[in-house]
Formats: C-alpha cells, sequence, structure tokens
C-alpha cells in the first residue's frame, strides 16, 4: 500500500467525519441519525432476550452469509467498473500509482465498514453465542472475502461486451435462485416448488430427466440439514474445529484478494464510465427527471387511449402510467423488493400454519393475534416503497410551473397526480393481503379495517413525500424564497405524526369499552379510519394549496 494514499485516505475520511457532524444541523440528516441510533439502541437493550438469540442460529447465519455473498456479487457485476468519486478519477487516474495500488485504496472503506460491523454484531449478540470473538472474526473475514469478489466482479464486468454482460447478470439471478430455493428446502424445510411437482403425473413431462424434487429430496441435503440445527453439546475437538473455522475464512479472505490482485484488466476506463454514470443518476433524480439508461434505445411514442378516463385531467394520470411503463427497470427492482417482502412474511405465515396443523390445532385468539401481526407489517410495506413509486410530482420536477397554465383546478390535478403511486402501493400489499386471506383467521372487523386502513397509510404518505418534494424543488428553482429548516423538520416529522392522532383516538375509545372487547375494536377502529381520512383530506387540500402557491412564489 502506498502511504500517499494511505494518508489522502485518513485525510478524507477526517474530513468526512467532520461534514458529517456539521451535516446534523440539517433535520433531515438529524432524524435519520437519530432513527438509526434508536434502533440500535433498541436492540442493545433487548440484547438478552429470546428474539435475538433466534437471529444467530446456524440457519439464519448460512442465510445471512448467502444472502451477503449473493448481494456483493451481483451488485459489483452491474457496477461495471470500479465506482469512484470525480475528485479520485482526475487525481489518481493520472498520478504515477500502479493498478494494484488503486486498487488496495478502493477497499480501504470496505475494510473499515467491516470492522464497523462486526464490534456492532459483537455487542448485540454476544450474549447468545459460544464464542463470540471468533465468530465477530469470522464475520469480518467473510465480509472481506465478500467485498474482494464485489470489486473483482465490477472490475470483470467492465471489461466484457454488453451483450456478454446482459446474458452472465441473467445466468447469475437463476443460479442464486437455485441455490435460495435449495438453502429453503434444506434449512426451514420451505419449498418453492409446489407439491403438486413432485407427483408422479408431473414427473411424466420431465421422463427421464432429473427432476427438482428429486434433487432438493437427496439424502445427503437432509443430514446436512441436520448440521444446521443448534446444539448445545461440546466437542472434545471443539479447539481444533475453531482454529479451522478461523483459517479457512482467513484464507478465503487472503485468497480472494490475491486473485483479486492478479487480475490482468486494466480497471482505469470502466471506472471512469461508472463514475460518469452515477454522477449523471444523481444529477437526474436531483431534478424529477427520468433514470439514463446507457444501451437504451429512445423511447417510442405511445398511441393515446380510447378510453374517456383519460381524457382531460385523466391525461396526467396516463402520462404517470407511460412513465412507469418506460422505468422498467426500477419497476423491476421495485417488483423483486415487494416479492421478498411479502413472500418472508407469507412464508412465516405457511410455516406457522404448518405447525400449528401438526401440533394441534392452536387457539383462535393466537391464530388471530398472529395473522394481525402479519397484517400490521404488510401495512409498513407502504413506508418503503415511497422512493420506488415516484411517478407523481417527483418525476414532473422541471414541469411544475408549466402544469400551473393547465386549464383545471389544482386539487384536481394534485388528486391526479398522487393517484398513481397510492394504488402501486396497495397493488404491492394486495399480494400479501392475497395469501394472509387464505391462511390466516381474524374476523369481520379486522378484515375491514384492515381493507380500509392501507389506502389511509399509502394516500397520507404520498401526500407527504410530495409536500416535502415541492418545498425542496421551491428551494432550488426560486431565487426569492426557500424553504427554513423549521419547515423542512416539520414537513420530515408529519411523515411519522400523521398516524398518531388516528392512533390516540383508537386506543382512547378502545380504553371506555374494556368490558366488551369485540365492540370497543370496532369502534375504536372505526373512529381511528375517520380521523385518519380526515386528515388524509386536510393534507390534500394542503398540498393543492401550495402547488397553486408555487409560481407566485418564484415570481417574489
Amino acid at each position: 500500500m502506498n502511504r500517499a494514499l494511505l494518508y489522502l485516505w485518513f485525510s478524507l475520511l477526517r474530513r468526512r467525519c467532520l461534514s458529517f457532524v456539521r451535516s446534523l444541523r440539517r433535520p433531515t440528516t438529524l432524524i435519520g441519525v437519530l432513527a438509526v441510533a434508536s434502533l440500535l439502541g433498541f436492540l442493545f437493550y433487548f440484547r438478552h432476550e429470546k428474539f435475538m438469540g433466534e437471529l444467530v442460529r446456524n440457519q439464519s447465519l448460512v442465510g445471512g452469509a448467502l444472502i451477503m455473498l449473493a448481494g456483493s456479487t451481483f451488485k459489483g457485476f452491474l457496477q461495471r467498473g470500479l465506482l469512484c468519486e470525480p475528485a479520485d478519477i482526475e487525481f489518481l487516474f493520472t498520478s504515477p500509482f500502479t493498478q494494484r495500488q488503486i486498487v488496495m485504496y478502493r477497499l480501504l472503506p470496505s475494510y473499515l465498514f467491516a470492522a464497523l460491523q462486526s464490534l456492532v454484531f459483537l455487542a448485540l449478540f454476544s450474549s447468545h453465542l459460544k464464542h463470540p470473538l471468533l465468530t465477530a472474526v469470522c464475520l469480518m473475514l467473510f465480509q472481506l472475502a465478500c467485498f474482494h469478489l464485489a470489486t473483482a466482479a465490477a472490475i470483470f464486468g467492465g471489461s466484457i461486451s454488453e451483450e456478454a454482460h446482459h446474458r452472465l447478470r441473467w445466468m447469475m439471478l437463476a443460479a442464486w435462485f437455485l441455490i435460495t430455493a435449495l438453502y429453503l428446502r434444506v434449512a426451514w424445510d420451505f419449498r418453492i416448488v409446489p407439491a403438486f411437482c413432485s407427483s408422479p403425473l408431473f414427473q411424466i413431462f420431465f421422463y427421464p430427466a432429473l427432476t427438482v424434487p428429486d434433487t432438493v429430496n437427496a439424502v445427503a441435503l437432509h443430514r446436512l440439514a441436520l448440521g444446521l440445527q443448534m446444539t448445545h453439546s461440546v466437542s472434545t475437538e471443539q479447539l481444533w474445529r475453531n482454529l479451522l473455522y478461523l483459517g479457512a475464512y482467513a484464507l478465503a479472505a487472503m485468497g480472494s484478494l490475491w486473485l483479486l490482485l492478479r487480475l490482468k484488466i486494466n480497471p482505469f476506463e470502466a471506472a471512469l464510465d461508472a463514475t460518469t454514470r452515477v454522477s449523471e443518476r444523481r444529477r437526474r433524480l436531483q431534478d424529477g427527471r427520468r433514470i439514463y439508461v446507457p444501451g437504451e434505445s429512445a423511447a417510442l411514442s405511445v398511441r393515446l387511449p380510447k378510453l374517456r378516463l383519460f381524457d382531460g385531467l385523466g391525461a396526467i394520470l396516463w402520462k404517470n402510467l407511460v412513465t412507469m411503463r418506460r422505468c422498467r427497470r426500477e419497476m423491476l427492482l421495485a417488483g423483486m423488493f415487494v416479492f421478498i417482502y411479502t413472500g418472508f412474511f407469507t412464508a412465516l405465515l405457511w410455516i406457522y400454519h404448518d405447525l400449528a396443523k401438526k401440533a394441534g390445532a392452536a387457539t383462535l385468539y393466537e391464530e388471530r393475534g398472529f395473522t394481525t401481526g402479519i397484517a400490521a407489517v404488510l401495512g409498513m410495506l407502504a413506508f418503503f416503497l415511497q422512493r420506488m413509486f415516484p411517478f407523481d410530482f417527483r418525476r414532473d420536477g422541471p414541469h411544475l410551473l408549466n402544469f400551473r397554465t393547465l386549464p383545471v383546478s389544482p386539487l384536481a390535478l394534485t388528486l391526479a397526480e398522487i393517484s398513481l403511486p397510492t394504488l402501486l402501493c396497495l397493488a404491492a400489499q394486495a399480494c400479501g393481503v392475497i395469501p394472509l386471506i387464505i391462511f390466516g383467521k381474524f374476523d369481520w372487523p379486522t378484515m375491514v379495517f384492515m381493507v380500509l386502513g392501507y389506502p389511509a397509510v399509502a394516500l397520507a404518505l404520498n401526500v407527504v413525500w410530495n409536500l416535502y418534494y415541492l418545498l425542496s424543488a421551491l428551494k432550488r428553482v426560486g431565487p426569492g424564497s426557500s424553504s427554513t429548516a423549521v419547515g423542512t423538520l416539520m414537513v420530515v416529522a408529519l411523515s411519522f405524526l400523521v398516524f398518531y392522532p388516528a392512533g390516540l383516538v383508537t386506543v382512547k375509545v378502545a380504553n371506555h369499552f374494556v368490558a366488551n372487547p369485540s365492540l370497543g375494536f370496532t369502534l375504536a377502529a372505526g373512529a381511528g379510519l375517520i380521523v385518519q381520512y380526515s386528515i388524509d383530506m386536510g393534507l390534500v387540500l394542503i398540498l393543492a394549496r401550495f402547488f397553486k402557491s408555487f409560481e407566485v412564489a418564484r415570481g417574489a
């Protein structure tokens, strides 16, 4: 490692730390840091609880290792080159540094992240591990190996053609899907392949080839599954086994680094392309424009719809639908996230249903409580989808002032803008609600509350995020006006506190009907929904009012 590059990294790290401390004066950054600190504090406070021990079971650790390995390799392959800062491009690539020195310089932040991650893991899960220090060191070495593979994949991905990269990308996805299916079957006894695929009638279509159910039902894989189960027996060869584990992880980290440094591919040209592409992506996102995908052909014109729904003001909805259709990569990533999110809780619901069936019928109260918990978690999905479905004012940054000239009311245009993201959030939640209805157990008031509550949550969050974007856009384009820090803090905090009045009313009403819980739940849920929808309508009016005064603010 070159000493000049090491000194440069330390100087930049110190400067970034100071910039991060100064950025805490911004309300949005402060709230984000406090949220992460609160989550870590919550986990540290309950670090001795049983549910924390379930996170470090052998099955969970193997699953996490697969996610780290697959995610780092695939992410690096998609970068198609080392990702550097524009200043690094101008300084490093024109200086007399070797390829290995530049690669090591880019790996230094990853090494620091791996060390900090291992310390956090040790602080949270040390009480549930037999050898916590050994496990933390092995985790750090495995993370280093993942970073080495990601860097090698990025360099290799930038040296091949676009066609070869496209084919290898889908081959990697297919391979990791098979590995995930095998892991779920072996470690958790969960079948992605339906049961009817193992029937003799279905195997006729694949005769005489070996079918997937025959593969996952092999005796050797079931023996491997027994090894993943937690055990408290201490072997006499535990010391040698621990040394073997440590040596294997160290060998993986050193071997991956050796292979990375032995690459004969020139990473400079690919790194320049990757850095330019990421900078352009960041600039387009700030301007509210669609992300440019290299190699993608120009979007063709779309035929005008024949439905009367898209006439007049419906043209805004049609424009957002066309924008969504052209954002195929963003929609594919959002669909994968929704599939993983809903699929995990669907699998959890199916496992609970299967275990309850094997152990005897569970009580109706327990089944309804478990189903209600899954329904509440599915309602949280709308919080994660706000950045994935920005087909509203956030995509129309350069055209906000032009919309003021349309012969429609600001309220109607606001409703047309936020309708598509709200519908997309509800469609994503429906992917988890359908299995919940099939396997879950809940009464009709709970179902009605769930059907009416999801739209209220999605609508409130979409309005708050659009209001926040309009404030940010006003700060960028308005020469005489800007959003104050107090106003920004109020908007960001509103995304969390907008549900507090409805929750408070629900709890207050439910406390008056303790003797009759069924009637109390129905009345409390109804009162909470009425309050929440009233708040949503008020937020929509505020958003329309603010959009109406947007032109006046710019001309001030």
